[in-house]
């Protein structure tokens, strides 16, 4: 998860895509269409704070073997965006990595 959130503060495309393509309903190639207007949206300051989040794991809930929940409280520092609309995110054991799934 921290991988995706330094990925998207540097706005490696091919990163958060490898991370995040298996949760579009177009795959890839929905993920490198979308997620550049996703990069636009964030402020120099948001952009700052997303490559500095870390991940608490105390907080994360496991689903097993291949699948983590993290809730927002899990997540530090929060951009303006995750703060105004906190979001939990689940990864899950694919094809030999970890990507987002919802």
């Amino acid at each position: 998860m921290e991988e995706y959130f330094h990925a998207l503060g540097a706005k490696d495309l091919e990163t958060v895509c490898r991370i995040t393509g298996p949760a579009f309903d177009g795959g890839m190639k929905e993920c490198r269409t979308l997620t550049p207007m996703q990069f636009g949206m964030f402020s120099d300051d948001d952009l700052k704070k997303l490559k500095a989040i870390r991940v608490d794991r105390a907080k994360l809930q496991s689903k097993g073997a291949d699948k983590v929940v993290f809730p927002p409280a899990s997540i530090a520092p929060q951009i303006a965006m995750m703060a105004s609309d906190p979001k939990t995110f689940t990864m899950a054991w694919r094809d030999g990595t970890w990507v987002v799934v919802d």
